[in-house]
């Protein structure tokens, strides 16, 4: 996409009490024309960790399966294993914490399938076609289901995050539609580092370790740093803070979020559409049971074929909200970056350096009934 055009984001406000099925259908009407007859049409969404609330609901999800179909598209609804060993580390667990948060074949009406297999290797690699901002990133592996999709409907669930600030649809593409060794390598930068005066041999980062990389040595953790796959699993439980976070890490983090979407999204050049739902905007991501109160009210529905215009859409709606409770002193562009300590466009603005869109857009409420 050439960053001098100025990009469409289509917006369906919630303010004035109109259904969200209806703000679906007109939104996805204006970005029908990436899925075509027959296509195989992945549609990406976070199905929720276990014990956590504020993901989509599987009538959004349901709703857009539908479209599709009216389309002429056939939908699976799709995700990835995590890094992390908890309700969603292999498909298998995946599948079964999606049906305990309502995600079935029956309530979305289409297949629900783990596109990176059962232990979250299954993949193709792909290229990353240049690096900026000193990123070594330079090629991602697609979850095999995903990659051989024909179309790709990217449904995200806009809330803050740890390390990246806020979590949108380069979030959702860059780390959602990968494989475990491209998300380790997205983690690389913030990988924890030890400072072994604290450490006491407890073993409890030992014991806990996902991917059995952790050893003890003369009472003092050892790490296979070849091996290490960056979960830092070890560093949000040792009660010692052994580890702790490098310089940078946030900042350089959203740095290998972008490169890893433009190689995702490489893959699918015309055939995929991003519809961003800025609702129950917590602090925390959907990986994190419970992700914490709402920062803002309910904002809406966006909708674009260019998810660097449509994130930065949905920060902009945002940061013209009043933030709720005990946020309510944040006075700040960049609300949820404010909280999670970064600049929160360092995604965006590398996105749009790489050429997957453009920050100048046009917003268009939509304002039209639908059945």
């Amino acid at each position: 996409m050439k960053t001098s055009e100025r990009s469409e984001v289509f917006f369906f406000p919630y303010d004035r009490g109109r259904a969200f099925l209806r703000g679906l259908r007109i939104l996805f009407s204006k970005v029908a024309n990436v899925v075509s007859t027959g296509d195989s049409v992945a549609v990406k969404v976070h199905m929720g960790e276990y014990g956590g609330s504020a993901y989509l609901r599987p009538p959004i999800v349901r709703r857009v399966c539908d479209l599709i179909k009216e389309a002429g598209g056939k939908p699976f609804v799709t995700d990835t294993t995590t890094l992390y060993p908890m309700g969603r580390f292999t498909a298998s667990k995946y599948l079964s914490t999606a049906a305990y948060n309502g995600f079935t074949e029956e309530s979305v009406g289409a297949p629900v399938v783990i596109a990176d297999g059962e232990r979250g290797y299954d993949g193709e690699w792909v290229d990353i076609p240049r690096q900026v901002s000193d990123c070594s990133l330079d090629k991602i592996k697609i979850a095999k289901k995903i990659f051989n999709a024909d179309s790709l409907i990217v449904l995200s669930h806009v809330k803050g995050h740890d390390l990246a600030g806020f979590g949108g649809s380069i979030k959702n593409v860059a780390m959602g539609c990968v494989t475990k060794e491209s998300k380790a390598a997205q983690h690389r930068v913030n990988r924890g580092v030890i400072d072994l005066s604290k450490c006491t041999g407890c073993g409890q980062c030992v014991e806990a370790c996902p991917f059995k990389v952790l050893s003890l040595l003369e009472e003092k953790m050892v790490r296979d740093e070849e091996k290490c796959m960056n979960c830092n699993s070890c560093l949000y439980l040792c009660p010692e803070s052994v580890y702790s976070m490098p310089p940078q890490a946030q900042e350089r983090f959203q740095v290998s979020l972008a490169h890893a979407a433009t190689g995702v999204l490489s893959r699918f050049h015309s055939k995929v559409a991003f519809i961003n739902f800025v609702q129950d905007v917590t602090r925390s991501c959907d990986c994190v049971a419970p992700s914490g109160f709402p920062v803002v009210p309910d904002i809406g529905i966006l909708a674009s074929t260019d998810v660097v215009a449509i994130d930065k859409a949905s920060l902009d709606l945002i940061a013209q909200s009043k933030p709720l409770g005990k946020f309510a002193s944040i006075n700040s562009p960049d609300i949820l970056g404010k909280i999670n300590g970064t600049d929160s466009l360092v995604q965006i603005r590398t996105a749009q350096e790489l050429g997957l869109g453009n920050m100048t857009y046009e917003l268009k409420e939509q304002n039209k009934n639908a059945k």
